[in-house]
C-alpha cells in the first residue's frame, strides 16, 4: 500500500470513529432519564395527584394536557406500576406527603425519608424523581398567635432535609403571603427567599382565577426567584372552594382556564412553570 493510501485509510477511519462518538454523545443527550429533575429544559406542566386509586383515565388525561411532573400522594409506596406508566409516558413523578404536625415535631417526616430512600434502592426503575412537601403552617391551630415561630420551623424543616439528604430534589408548596420578616442563621428577609433559598425548586400557592391575578399575587416570588437563579412554579386552583370568586377556575372551566394559564406560561422563564390543583377536579372541570 502506497503512502498516500495509507494517509487516505487512516483519515477516513478517524473519521469514522469520530463519528461514532460524536452520535453516542448524542443518544446520551437526547435521551436523559425520565426520573433526573436535573436534566429538565422544559417548563414544567405539573399535577398535584392526591389520590392514589384514579384509574388509568387520569394518566392519560394528564398526558393530553402536557403534564410533565406529577406530585404523587402514596402513603403505602406501592407506586411502581404507577411511575412506570407515568415515566412511559415522559412525566416524572415526585413523592408528594405533608403533616402540619411536623413543624411542632418532624421526626416522622425523617422516618418517612428512611421509607422513601428504600423505595427508591429496591425499585431503580421505578424510582421517585424527588420529595414534594406540602406542609403549610396556616393549617396548624395556633397559627395567628405563632405565626413567626411556624414559618421559621418550616424554613428551618426545609435547611434540615437538605443538608441530611443532599442528593434528594426537594421542592416545596408556600403561600404567596409567606412575605413576613425571618431571621434564620443571621440573615432576615422575606420568608419566602428563605424558602427559595433553600428549595430545588419552589411551588407557589398563587390561586387566582385569571393570568393577571396569579402573576400579581406572586410577583415578589417571581423577581426574588429570577435573581437567585431557582426555578419556580405557580399553582392554579381547579376545586370548587368558599372562595370561588376569586381563588379557582371552578366556575369558569377548562377553556377559560387554558386561555389564562397560556398567558402565564408566556411571561415565565424556560425552567419556571405552572402546576395544577389537583388532577380529580382538574379533569371534572367543565369545558
Amino acid at each position: 500500500m502506497t503512502a498516500s493510501k495509507t494517509l487516505r485509510f487512516f483519515l477516513i477511519a478517524l473519521a469514522a470513529v469520530c463519528c461514532l462518538l460524536f452520535a453516542g454523545c448524542n443518544q446520551e443527550d437526547a435521551a436523559p432519564p425520565v426520573n433526573d429533575p436535573v436534566q429538565q429544559t422544559e417548563q414544567t406542566m405539573g399535577v398535584w395527584w392526591w389520590n392514589s386509586e384514579l384509574g388509568d383515565e387520569f394518566l392519560e388525561f394528564a398526558a393530553q394536557n402536557g403534564v410533565n411532573e406529577i406530585y404523587y400522594d402514596d402513603s403505602s409506596l406501592n407506586s411502581e406500576t404507577f411511575i412506570q406508566k407515568a415515566n412511559a409516558k415522559g412525566i416524572k413523578v415526585f413523592w408528594l406527603i405533608g403533616d402540619v404536625k411536623w413543624l411542632r415535631d418532624s421526626s416522622g417526616l425523617f422516618e418517612k425519608m428512611e421509607d422513601y430512600l428504600a423505595y427508591n434502592a429496591a425499585h431503580p426503575n421505578a424510582a421517585y424523581s424527588g420529595v414534594h412537601l406540602d406542609v403549610e403552617p396556616v393549617q396548624d391551630d395556633n397559627f395567628d398567635a405563632d405565626r413567626e415561630l411556624l414559618f421559621f420551623n418550616l424554613i428551618s424543616l426545609a435547611s434540615e432535609l437538605k443538608a441530611e439528604y443532599p442528593d434528594v430534589h426537594f421542592s416545596f408548596d408556600i403561600h404567596f403571603w409567606m412575605d413576613d420578616e425571618i431571621t434564620f442563621n443571621g440573615e432576615t428577609k422575606p420568608g419566602y427567599a428563605h424558602m427559595i433559598d433553600i428549595a430545588d425548586k419552589i411551588f407557589v400557592m398563587s390561586y387566582r382565577d385569571s393570568a393577571e391575578g396569579m402573576l400579581s399575587v406572586a410577583e415578589e416570588e417571581l423577581e426574588y426567584a429570577k435573581a437567585a437563579g431557582k426555578p419556580l412554579v405557580l399553582g392554579a386552583e381547579t376545586a370548587e372552594t368558599d372562595e370561588v370568586e376569586t381563588v379557582t377556575f371552578f366556575e369558569e372551566g377548562k377553556t377559560f382556564m387554558n386561555e389564562q394559564l397560556s398567558l402565564v406560561k408566556q411571561t415565565l422563564p424556560q425552567n419556571f412553570g405552572i402546576s395544577i390543583h389537583h388532577i380529580y377536579s382538574w379533569f371534572m372541570l367543565q369545558d
